[in-house]
């Protein structure tokens, strides 16, 4: 069997300190990054990954004794030598490899046509939802996400939604893309409980849950609205949001009309993994009211948990959780408050969506993300000479 050299660029892994542990610290694109390495580590015993970063390469991915870690040092400005390709140009170049894979987004547009590409695009919400994002991402999309990804030879997204806003904007043909879901880690597991858990966090209600990132995208002025609709038609319910600020981040119990809600909403921003898996099988409710999502890993997370979830029928969102989930506006607060309420009271629906989640989430799996992806590699690097 061909053994082939595969670059896998891994800026996008950003790495935090926290009480001595390495964690993850730029939320779903970090993660799939980290899991994705890992699992192709553990499958693949034919050929050789080196992986590119400007970072320290903390986590315990660059030890893997099956990784070649290539921890680029930086000089000058970073910024104009990425954009320019010039350091995986060295590198691809020094080590000879095969195919270099930049899975945060899109890179690589300027190198030669000689090195196979691959790239992964996560989603198109700075060109789709422009108002949700900082003007200079708008910016960098606008000037080097179209020539970068026709220039790839292959084009991975999570989802046939993410495919299809590829192709209307003319960023990708499609018989250069290919729809690889993500998966769940096996640490997601129901019904764990430690003792003093709820008295930890300063929970004494039942609670609705929601994670990601703090930022406009996310809608979480619908998750707060929904509290108060719920609170003031009697349930005694609060509500948890899990994330790390993001941009222009501002809480919605700021506003004047949602400051009666305090001591009923709960953020907690360093979350380690066991204790997200705690809140994800304690929560009553999992809800997402998301604008946009390339994928939505958060909810599959939930229903593997054993909770059932409320998310917004827009995006790529429905084909994801498909039957295993109630579907709502993003915009339209009462359909989620409706939703959340019967899974409340209802427990025939109850017990149904769980099960349903269950089993969807069921046929996602890390290992099967590794293994697509592992097929793409040796295709493209199968394919004949180098154009």
């Amino acid at each position: 069997m061909t053994s082939y050299k595969i670059g896998i660029v891994t800026d996008g892994l950003e790495e935090r300190i926290v009480d001595g542990e390495v964690r993850i610290a730029n939320g779903g694109v970090g993660v799939y990054i980290y899991q994705l390495i890992r699992h192709l580590l553990d499958i693949d015993d034919t050929n050789a990954y080196f992986l590119i970063s400007y970072s320290r390469g903390l986590h315990d991915i660059y030890r893997h004794p099956k990784a070649h870690p290539i921890l680029l040092h930086l000089r000058g400005l970073k910024t104009p030598q990425v954009m320019l390709d010039r350091p995986y140009l060295r590198v691809a170049q020094e080590l000879h490899l095969d195919v270099i894979h930049f899975p945060n987004q899109f890179g690589g547009g300027l190198l030669p046509s000689s090195i196979r590409r691959i790239a992964t695009l996560h989603d198109l919400t700075p060109l789709l939802l422009p108002r949700t994002h900082p003007v200079r991402r708008v910016l960098l999309y606008l000037m080097w996400a179209r020539l970068s990804l026709r220039r790839c030879d292959r084009v991975i997204v999570h989802s046939n939604a993410t495919g299809g806003d590829l192709i209307r904007k003319g960023f990708a043909r499609a018989e250069n893309i290919t729809t690889i879901p993500l998966g769940v880690s096996h640490a997601f597991r129901p019904e764990v409980r430690t003792q003093g858990f709820m008295e930890r966090h300063s929970l004494t209600r039942p609670f609705i849950l929601n994670v990601g990132v703090l930022e406009p995208r996310k809608n979480h002025v619908l998750l707060v609205e929904l509290l108060k609709r719920l609170r003031e038609s009697g349930e005694q319910i609060d509500l948890v949001m899990i994330g790390r600020e993001g941009w222009r981040w501002v809480n919605p119990l700021s506003r004047p009309e949602y400051r009666a809600l305090r001591p009923y909403v709960h953020i907690f921003q360093d979350v380690p993994e066991s204790d997200l898996i705690e809140f994800y099988g304690r929560a009553s409710v999992f809800v997402y009211p998301s604008l946009y999502e390339g994928f939505g890993l958060p909810m599959v997370e939930a229903m593997t948990c054993k909770t059932p979830v409320v998310v917004s029928g827009t995006s790529s969102l429905p084909e994801i959780g498909q039957g295993a989930a109630l579907y709502a506006s993003p915009y339209d607060a009462t359909g989620f408050a409706a939703h959340v309420s019967q899974l409340l009271h209802d427990t025939e629906l109850r017990s149904r969506m769980i099960g349903a989640g269950v089993e969807r989430a069921r046929r996602l799996s890390w290992q099967r993300t590794a293994e697509s992806t592992l097929w793409v590699y040796e295709s493209l690097c199968a394919q004949a000479a180098p154009r």
